[in-house]
């Protein structure tokens, strides 16, 4: 088991009223930043758990409070990352539609140039050789927008995920 531990100061409350303090926001990015490059780091399918560390004043923090502002923000990181998942999707299908044009433009005017002489001269075999490239060339970003760009924020979001599922310990120093 992983442990991620976490600290927390007095100066990361914002009102310390009751079991349910209300937590500074960069506090719970910070923390969720460091939940994420370990879980990252680590794989979702390890297991993991959260410590967090508090001075005595802040003993009785309750666990559901910090869960609920993790699942706030969870939300809201998701959120953003699906909608960059989407835009993503569309910039693919718009640099394929562009990409398989041309490539089919690039193939089929290096083959005519194949079929028309038995003998090329070296224009033409440039020429030729020149359309193989561009016709692969105009492929590469609907290529790697589908294949490659689509990993790192799929991944963080297992991480996020996993992050829910996460148990939360409270425990003083």
């Amino acid at each position: 088991m992983i442990t991620i531990d976490l600290y927390i100061t007095e100066k990361c409350i914002r009102d310390s009223e009751g079991p349910n303090y209300n937590l500074d926001d960069a506090k719970v990015e910070d923390w969720i930043d460091t939940i994420i490059s370990t879980v990252s780091a680590y794989g979702s399918k390890k297991e993991y758990k959260i410590v967090i560390h508090v001075p005595e004043a802040l003993v009785y923090l309750d666990p559901k409070s910090i869960s609920a502002k993790l699942r706030e923000f969870y939300q809201i990181h998701t959120l953003e990352i699906k909608n960059e998942l989407r835009v993503m999707q569309t910039q693919s299908l718009d640099a394929l539609s562009k990409g398989v044009p041309i490539m089919i433009a690039a193939l089929s005017l290096n083959f005519t140039i194949e079929r028309l002489k038995d003998h090329i001269n070296y224009f033409e075999f440039i020429l030729k050789e020149s359309m193989y490239i561009f016709g692969w060339v105009s492929m590469w970003k609907p290529i790697e927008l589908l294949l490659y760009d689509r990993w790192p924020l799929n991944r963080k979001l297992k991480s996020y995920d996993k992050m829910l599922k996460i148990p939360i310990s409270i425990i003083s120093n």
